[in-house]
């Protein structure tokens, strides 16, 4: 009886995996507006047109949408709220 060949991909049908949750991390507001301007700054160097263009180009719709996402969702992890220590709270008795 001939050998059969190693399989190059799972068996789906005899051990169900369920696929790896991908959890994004958030960044940082600051961050995505700095590598919005970079991005920007680095569009007026490129040929119009060109591969390089359209894909800059496509990265700063990316990242603009991910910043609006960010900013509309708030801070999740509390690091954009005053804390109870902030110099804010701090002339309240006057």
């Amino acid at each position: 009886m001939p050998r059969r060949k190693p399989r190059l991909y799972p068996d789906l049908s005899r051990n169900p995996v369920e696929p790896p949750v991908h959890v994004r991390r958030m960044h940082d507001p600051q961050e995505v507006s700095f590598y919005v301007k970079q991005l920007k700054k680095a569009l007026k160097f490129l040929p119009l047109g060109s591969r390089a263009y359209y894909y800059v180009s496509g990265e700063i719709l990316r990242a603009n949408t991910q910043l609006k996402l960010i900013v509309s969702l708030g801070p999740a992890d509390g690091q954009g709220h005053d804390s109870a220590g902030s110099p804010s709270d701090s002339n309240e008795e006057n």
